[in-house]
Formats: structure tokens, C-alpha cells, sequence
């Protein structure tokens, strides 16, 4: 029992309190608060405190490490520490005064123990022993401490009651560090000595990896084979709680009646009774029936929850819950729920939430269809109306409500509430939110009318976002659903999408009178919105078939519209159209003046998710009038935008044009990078662009290699797949390199 450590004057009596110390994880900036508690002379106790398997001990277990070997910087060096655990030889007076004891040498321990069997009080043999203490500075360290009290944080141990009232009223050199899931209830007068870490947070997800990754050392289960994503995937399902993680890896390697997958043991992982067993809250069986009731609401919000919601939600399920007193009761017993007081929210830590939710009967009054069907009706009178939004976090409640009414099974009306606000959110640069949400009600819907809404939404989402061989069939058949049905407005919206669609497709022929069809439409029903955009693809449709008078009679004509509606965003879109034709024809200095109006207009309306294309289209027209360097940075900045906003597509054409940028300065391995990272760009997007950027990249290649021949042929082959898109450079630009490489390498050839 007894150890030493680097430090020889510093006794360490008991094992560590946890495991594994060698790998321990992160947690660098919590380990230098506690330290910096400990030698606080107001902080007699710190307590980390914690829900099960968060990493209170293992933490503590550090520190205490590191205070070992010479106070680890904190500037003493600790003469002695004590591990005392309730999960190795139990907390009691006992043992902590025996352990102590034995920190303080041979005379004074037979001095101590004398005074133990003798027949004193224990206050007086407790007293005796901080006297002991009184040099120092020594630590007792404490872990597990919440099975030495009640839910109310109260002593249930009358001995280590007078051990606490003496530790905290005489003079001593020992501080006390605890881990423990409830805090310890002290009188007022003694609280200003307490220190308090709630620890609330898993590890952090590179370091949760690679601990998991560490529990298959010997590569016996799926976690050696998972991908990062895979694991990633996994941490953050269980929130990246070591524990967890730890019985992760048990399932997987223990398991031998099921052979459980990572897949099978995430999916089940709130079930699993050796999961429950380690990592949920005893103490929640023990409430009241009120208590644990609002309890199961907090965890069917999943998120914090202010009172009136809670008891808006129970109000007519169960009326006669006190639901302010409950929620008093469980953040006052144990800290049971969390409490942001500037808010007034309570809040479960997630996995509690996620085990009570699992709990939860599927059907009934208070079943988790019931419970979320009100939580969703609560998050409907509380969102904005429309007029009110201006960015993404304006829908944020809409967001809510439909996470709700799917988790109640409710597939119609989620429908009708993604309807209300997923052109909102595609228009705002959030497509892979609106995407997800589509997803989850694909297949789900019977009524033609919600589909038709959902096929719209959903089409757009994926024009946007990709993948467009996808967007084309579902925008077909919203089409066809339109025409039946009759719906003017959807059908509008449906062939604008569809139309579009087929332009960044290359399919120029068919995207054509779609638009068409959509520009007539929009126009007839007066959304000058829609008609503007409709007109831009119109427009930009004719710029890629190098149709350049049309683009701009497009142009003019948005231009005109938008200056009727005092629309500044038409007209920046309007601009924005006729860069784009300008640099189609190769004017490329009116494509600069436009583009550049366009990026003012779009700046000052606040609508970011074109500046990425604006700035593209500069960076192309700096490179036609000589001014690398220039271009260089508008296609930096596009990139830049392009990610700000979630478009792998913009980030993709504008690293795709950067490449080349590098290339006509000789930055062959530059060229050949921005080339590799476009390709990957173009692949997340699941849009047309990766042949042309992987072409590129094999060019670049070549050139580095010396390889002329080969470099000019995947010129051509990139030149050729490039045609029918004027966002990226001019394809004879390439085939012209093409040609100097090819004209230089028979040169050489001959002079051989």
C-alpha cells in the first residue's frame, strides 16, 4: 500500500484511484485549475464533481501524480498524499486516520494509532490527528465520495461528520481533494472553503479517439479497422465519456454470444444492461414519481428547458405535478439536473437524458410519441414569424418543432413545418441541415400535396448541395407531381430547380426551356423573388453556351425589374448574371466592374452565399488581364466564402482555377495541390467537377515529374470536360499550354 515517487520527501499511501494513468488523456486545462485550487489557502476542499464515468477520478488520480513529483510547478512541494477510495478499501474514519497516519513517520504513527484504540471521542481523535498534520502541505484525496452521501449531498456517517467539522475548524496543512457525483452539502458558514470543478464535458473528440483507439491495442475488435469518421462517429454518440468509450470496447471485444459490430453496439448502447449498470444514475430510481416525471420531460426536450416549458408540456398530461418544486428538488438534491441561472433553464447532462429518454414507453400519455408531440407544439408558439428572420439561428425553433414531430412519428406535419422555412435555410448557405431534414422524411409521406412540398424543398436542397444526378429525378418527378395536381407555384419552383439543375450538369440543350417555363410562370404569379432567380440561371445558362448577347438581354432585364422594386439584391444579381456573361465573351475588365458591384450590393443586403462565385469570376478576370498575384487572392477568398457557407461546389471550382493560377507561374507542386484539394471538394459535393480537377492534378503531376507529354495530354482531356462551364478558366488557356509543352517536348526530342 505504501509508495514512493520521484520525489522522495513525498509519501503516496493507497493505490491510485484509477486506471491507466500513462494514457490519460487531455484534460491539461481542468488539471492546472485544480492545482491552482489546491494551493488557494481559502480552498480546504475541491471538489470535482461529475455524473459516472465522466473522468472525475481519473483526473484527480493525475493530479495527485503530478503533485507527487515536487508539487509539478505549483511552487511546494507536498510532503504526503492519501488515496482513499469507496471502490478499493472504502471510505471511512478509519482508514482515512490510519492512511494519515502513516504519512508522518514511525514515532508519530505508534503516537496516532495509541490514540485511535483508545477510548477518547472521536472529535478529540480527530483533532489529534490534524495536529499531526500540521505541517505539510499533504492531501487527502477522497474518490467516489457520493456513496458516502445521501441524494441531498448529507454525511450519513456521524464519524465522518466530526472528521469534516474538524478538518474545516482547526489550523493544518492537509487539503482534502474529492471526486463525487453529489456535491457535499455544507452549512453556509463553511461553504467559502469548498472549491468547486464541475466537470460536465467529455473528452475532446481527437483525444476520445485516439483513447479508443488505445482500448484495441490488440487489434482484436472493429475498432481497429473502423475509419477516424467511424470513430468520431463514436465518441461523439456517447459524448466522448472515457467510461463509455472503455465499455465500448468491452462490448465489442467481450461480447462473444452476439459478436456485436461498432455499428450494432452504438445503435443499442442506451439498452445494454452492462452499459446501464456502469454509467446511469442509481439515484434516479430513488425519486419521487413527480421528480422523475419531469425528469422525463427534460430528457424528451433533450436540451436545456426553461420551467415554464416543462410545466407547459405537463400541463394537461399531468396536472396536478408541482413542476417548480420538482425542478428546486432535483437541482438542489445532488445536482441532478444542471441550472444556468442567467438563463433560468435546467438542463439533463446528455447521456442521463439519453438513458431516461430509452426508458420511456413508445406510446401513452406520458409515452415518448405523447411527450414530444407537446414539446413540438411548444417550440411552435414560441418561433418567430417570418418577417422576422434574418439569419439561420431565426428558425432555430422551427428546427426544434421538427425534430419533434419526427421523433413523435409525425412525418405530415414536420413536413408542413420544413416547408415553412427550408428555402429560408438553403438560401442562407445551411443545405446540409435542410438536407438531413428531407432525408429523414423521404419515404414517410402519403398526402400528394405535403410530397409535392417535400420533393420541391428536397430538390433544391440537393441542387445546391449535391448530388445533382439525384436532384434531376426527384425535381422530374416534383414536375410531374406539380402538373397533376395543378399547383402553379410548385411547378414554378419545381422546372427554376430542375432547369438549374441541368446547367451545372453541362446539360445545356435541356436546361433551357425549363427555365423558360419557370421565368413565365414566376412572372404570372408575381413572386419577383423567384423570378429573379429564375432569370439569373436563364441568363447564366446562356453565358455556358456562349450565348453571350442573350445572358445579358437576361441581365438587362433583371437589372430593370429590380430597379421597379428597389431591390438591391436583384441587382446585384443582376450584376452578378452579367460578370458572368462578360467572362464568358472575355471583356474581362466590364467583368470586373460588375462582379464588383455585385459583391458591394450582396455585402450590403447581408446575402453571403454568392460572394464566393462573385469573387471567382474576379480571380478569372484578374488571370485574362495578367495580374496572377490578384487573382490569386479572389480565388483564396472564394474558397473561403465558399466554406463559410458550406458549398464544397464554390470551393471546388474556385481551388480548381486557383491550381491554375500556380501553374502559369511555374508552381508546378503548388498547382498540383490546390488541384488534389479541388478534387476532394467536388467529391463532398457529389457534383460534376471532379474528372476536370483530378485531370489537372494528374498534369501538375506530370510536370513535376518531368513528364511534358503526359502533363499535356490531361491538359486536353481537363480542357475538354471544362467546356459548357464558365466558372472555371477559359479551356483554350490549357489547351494552348497543351500545346507549348507538347511543341517543347519534340524540341527537345530533336535536339537529342
Amino acid at each position: 500500500m505504501l509508495g514512493c515517487t520521484a520525489d522522495p520527501g513525498c509519501r503516496v499511501i493507497g493505490m491510485p484511484v484509477a486506471y491507466g494513468l500513462e494514457t490519460f488523456k487531455d484534460r491539461t486545462h481542468e488539471r492546472a485549475d485544480v492545482m491552482a485550487r489546491l494551493t488557494d489557502p481559502r480552498a480546504r476542499l475541491v471538489a470535482i464533481i461529475g455524473r459516472r464515468g465522466i473522468g472525475k477520478s481519473a483526473l484527480a488520480a493525475k493530479v495527485a501524480e503530478q503533485l507527487a513529483s515536487s508539487g509539478s510547478g505549483t511552487g511546494q512541494a507536498w510532503r504526503g498524499i492519501v488515496n482513499v477510495s469507496s471502490r478499493t478499501s472504502g471510505i471511512s474514519l478509519e482508514r482515512i486516520f490510519h492512511d494519515c497516519a502513516r504519512l508522518l513517520g514511525q514515532a508519530q504513527l505508534e503516537e496516532l494509532l495509541e490514540v485511535w484504540t483508545s477510548q477518547r471521542a472521536t472529535a478529540d481523535k480527530v483533532a489529534q490527528l490534524f495536529a499531526a498534520l500540521s505541517g505539510g502541505p499533504y492531501l487527502i484525496l477522497l474518490d467516489n465520495f457520493e456513496d458516502r452521501l445521501d441524494d441531498r449531498g448529507e454525511l450519513c456517517d456521524q464519524e465522518l461528520t466530526a472528521f469534516f467539522d474538524a478538518f474545516f475548524r482547526t489550523r493544518h496543512g492537509a487539503r482534502i481533494l474529492m471526486t463525487t457525483q453529489v456535491p457535499v452539502a455544507l452549512p453556509p458558514e463553511l461553504r467559502r472553503y469548498q472549491s468547486r470543478l464541475y466537470l460536465d464535458q467529455g473528452l475532446p473528440v481527437p483525444d476520445a479517439v485516439e483513447l479508443l483507439r488505445e482500448l484495441d491495442a490488440d487489434g482484436e475488435t472493429d475498432i481497429v479497422r473502423a475509419s477516424r469518421q467511424d470513430l468520431e462517429r463514436a465518441v461523439r454518440r456517447v459524448y466522448g465519456v472515457p467510461r463509455a468509450l472503455e465499455l465500448i470496447a468491452g462490448a465489442l471485444s467481450e461480447d462473444y454470444l452476439t459478436l456485436p459490430t461498432l455499428d450494432e453496439v452504438l445503435e443499442t448502447f442506451v439498452e445494454r444492461g452492462d452499459v446501464i449498470a456502469y454509467l446511469a444514475q442509481d439515484r434516479f430510481q430513488r425519486l419521487d414519481a413527480e421528480s422523475r416525471l419531469v425528469l422525463e420531460v427534460l430528457a424528451a426536450f433533450g436540451r436545456p428547458a426553461s420551467r415554464d416549458a416543462v410545466s407547459w408540456v405537463l400541463g394537461p398530461l399531468a396536472p396536478d405535478v408541482d413542476v417548480p418544486a420538482a425542478l428546486a428538488r432535483l437541482a438542489s438534491h445532488g445536482r441532478m439536473v444542471t441550472v444556468d441561472r442567467a438563463r433560468r433553464m435546467f438542463a439533463l447532462h446528455p447521456m442521463d437524458a439519453d438513458f431516461i429518454y430509452g426508458e420511456l414507453p413508445s406510446d401513452g400519455l406520458l409515452g415518448c410519441r405523447s411527450l414530444n408531440r407537446r414539446v413540438a407544439d411548444w417550440y411552435a408558439r414560441q418561433k418567430p414569424p417570418r418577417e422576422q428572420w434574418r439569419s439561420v439561428d431565426d428558425v432555430l425553433l422551427h428546427r426544434y418543432e421538427f425534430d419533434h414531430r419526427i421523433r413523435a412519428e409525425d412525418y405530415e406535419p414536420a413536413a408542413a413545418v420544413l416547408d415553412e422555412m427550408d428555402y429560408f435555410l438553403t438560401w442562407r448557405g445551411s443545405v446540409g441541415a435542410a438536407r438531413d431534414m428531407h432525408q429523414k422524411l423521404s419515404g414517410r409521406l402519403h398526402d400528394d400535396e405535403t410530397r409535392l412540398a417535400h420533393l420541391v424543398g428536397f430538390g433544391l436542397v440537393l441542387l445546391f448541395g449535391g448530388p445533382h444526378h439525384q436532384a434531376a429525378h426527384v425535381l422530374g418527378e416534383a414536375a410531374d407531381l406539380a402538373e397533376r395536381l395543378g399547383d402553379q407555384q410548385r411547378l414554378a419552383q419545381a422546372l427554376f430547380a430542375l432547369g438549374d439543375t441541368y446547367r451545372q450538369l453541362n446539360q445545356l440543350d435541356e436546361a433551357i426551356r425549363p427555365l423558360q417555363r419557370a421565368v413565365e410562370l414566376e412572372d404570372r404569379l408575381g413572386d419577383a423573388e423567384r423570378l429573379l432567380r429564375a432569370l439569373m440561371s436563364l441568363s447564366l445558362t446562356h453565358s455556358y453556351r456562349g450565348e453571350v448577347r442573350e445572358a445579358l438581354e437576361v441581365a438587362e432585364t433583371m437589372r430593370a425589374r429590380s430597379l421597379e422594386l428597389s431591390d438591391d439584391l436583384g441587382r446585384a444579381q443582376a450584376n452578378d448574371a452579367a460578370a458572368c456573361a462578360y467572362l464568358a465573351s472575355g471583356d474581362w475588365s466590364r467583368a470586373l466592374a460588375m462582379a464588383g458591384a455585385a459583391t458591394a450590393l450582396y455585402e450590403e443586403v447581408g446575402v453571403t452565399e454568392a460572394l464566393g462565385y462573385v469573387h471567382n469570376v474576379q480571380g478569372v478576370a484578374y488571370l485574362g488581364l495578367g495580374d496572377v498575384e490578384r487573382a490569386e487572392a479572389e480565388f483564396v477568398q472564394a474558397n473561403t466564402d465558399g466554406a463559410a457557407v458550406g458549398s464544397p461546389r464554390t470551393e471546388g471550382i474556385c481551388l480548381y482555377n486557383l491550381a491554375w493560377a500556380h501553374w502559369t507561374v511555374g508552381r508546378h507542386a503548388d498547382a498540383l495541390a490546390a488541384a488534389r484539394r479541388s478534387k476532394a471538394a467536388f467529391e463532398r459535393a457529389a457534383v460534376r467537377g471532379t474528372e476536370v480537377a483530378d485531370r489537372l492534378a494528374r498534369a501538375a503531376q506530370a510536370v513535376v515529374a518531368g513528364e511534358a507529354g503526359e502533363a499535356a495530354r490531361h491538359l486536353r482531356a481537363a480542357a475538354e470536360q471544362s467546356k459548357g462551364n464558365a466558372d472555371f478558366v477559359p479551356p483554350a488557356w490549357l489547351l494552348a499550354e497543351a500545346e507549348r509543352l507538347t511543341t517543347e517536348r519534340q524540341t527537345t526530342g530533336s535536339a537529342d
